[in-house]
């Protein structure tokens, strides 16, 4: 058989990146594998890309480098434009596809990165099997929690709840869905969200995948605490649906049943002076400390100091924060929903199920006391954590993931 021709859409596409630009960047790695693959992407990334592009790449991978004029700019350097400039970037990377598949045929069409049903795209309307995703946007804050949400993002919720209500009736999302060979749902959240009649193309696998760099950063025996309060960690971003307000509540709670805990907040957001203030509420303002924003190599250090990792979030897609903490060989307390459910299991993990605060907050205060009482419980489960990671979401299992897949289309193809 001949070797597959792929065209991918990525338009956050950058090496050495996390974030979309290093989902774009990997899974066009893995794509390489199987098949020549012509990816559209934007032009600012040129130089980097072409530095770093493996050699035995050459000649597998071509990039067409599309950016909008500079008069449309304007609205990149805007958050509320950035939707309009993306829309615009999706419409000429289309039309330039377009020309490219008019010259030269390609076996599949892919839309990867900015993986959201809810920004547009334009490829399905090329004449070759189109392949969306990994998409999220079914992911968000269980509706029993909206209320618990500041009012600006109680609403931004309401929204979301209202387009997973509508999807069908969206033309911008049901033309896609409907032409679409298969869809790469990165959640089950997101997958629920997709119309009955699509269920049979749709596959759930995350977009995000542990870098070989964590294992080999972690690759050393966890050394046992010595005397002083178990390390209680939380990286990420200081918003709304990260629900950290629940983290510090039960934090207070296990140190008044007599657990010594100090807990560390890794990143910085416009919540900090609340996220303060409330730690002081709870008289556990010397146990608690907020380090601001930390380089990797920064926060890798913390991570290798800590105890248990501590992740309240309500809604993610697959965040790369569990998965760094995961490789570092840590056990963490998660909610049971969206990204954190497909990567943490109850052997790595104790997982909260959604419900009132109050049932959450006790569920995170009990396994903060049942970690914190038993050490070889802590070591197991961290080993559980780097195992799994290892298994099943290293980038190379993307690649594999994509071959089952073709295997699949191409044993059943008209």
């Amino acid at each position: 058989m001949p070797r597959r021709r792929l065209l991918v859409s990525a338009y956050g596409c950058e090496p050495g990146k996390g974030s979309e630009q290093g989902v774009g960047w990997n899974w066009v790695l893995q794509l390489a594998r199987l098949g020549d693959i012509v990816v559209l992407t934007r032009a600012n990334n040129r130089k980097v890309i072409e530095a770093q592009l493996p050699a035995e790449l050459e000649g597998r991978v071509r990039f067409l480098y599309y950016d909008l004029p500079n008069w449309l700019r304007v609205f990149k350097r805007r958050e509320r434009g950035l939707y309009i400039y993306y829309l615009f970037w999706q419409w000429g990377a289309y039309r330039l596809a377009r020309r490219e598949v008019a010259r030269q045929p390609v076996d599949y069409a892919i839309h990867l990165t900015f993986g959201s049903v809810w920004l547009p795209t334009f490829l399905h309307r090329l004449p070759a099997p189109f392949i969306w995703g990994p998409v999220g946007g079914g992911e968000a804050v269980p509706w029993p929690l909206i209320r618990t949400l500041p009012p600006r993002a109680r609403v931004l919720q309401y929204v979301r709840y209202l387009l997973m209500a509508t999807f069908a009736v969206n033309p911008l999302v049901s033309g896609p869905a409907r032409k679409a060979r298969v869809i790469l749902a990165r959640t089950r959240d997101t997958a629920r969200i997709l119309p009955a009649r699509h269920a049979d193309k749709v596959r759930v696998v995350l977009e995000t995948a542990a870098a070989d760099a964590w294992f080999e950063r972690f690759a050393h025996v966890r050394a046992k605490q010595a005397n002083g309060p178990l390390q209680v960690i939380y990286t990420g971003r200081l918003v709304a649906f990260k629900n950290l307000d629940m983290a510090i509540q039960a934090v207070a709670n296990a140190r008044r049943h007599g657990v010594a805990l100090h807990f560390t907040i890794v990143g910085d957001g416009a919540l900090q002076p609340q996220l303060q203030q409330l730690a002081a509420e709870e008289g556990i303002s010397d146990a608690v400390t907020f380090t601001g924003r930390l380089t990797q190599l920064e926060l890798f250090d913390r991570l290798a100091r800590s105890d248990i990792y501590l992740f309240p979030s309500l809604r993610e897609g697959g965040p790369w924060s569990l998965m760094e903490a995961m490789a570092s060989g840590l056990p963490s307390i998660c909610v049971d929903t969206s990204g954190m459910s497909v990567i943490a299991d109850d052997a790595c993990a104790r997982m909260v199920a959604p419900g009132t605060p109050k049932a959450m907050i006790a569920a995170f205060t009990d396994a903060l006391r049942a970690l914190a009482a038993d050490a070889d419980l802590r070591a197991e489960m961290g080993v559980n954590a780097r195992r799994r990671l290892e298994r099943d979401f290293r980038w190379d299992r993307k690649g594999d993931f994509m071959a089952q897949l073709f295997a699949e289309l191409e044993k059943t193809a008209p």
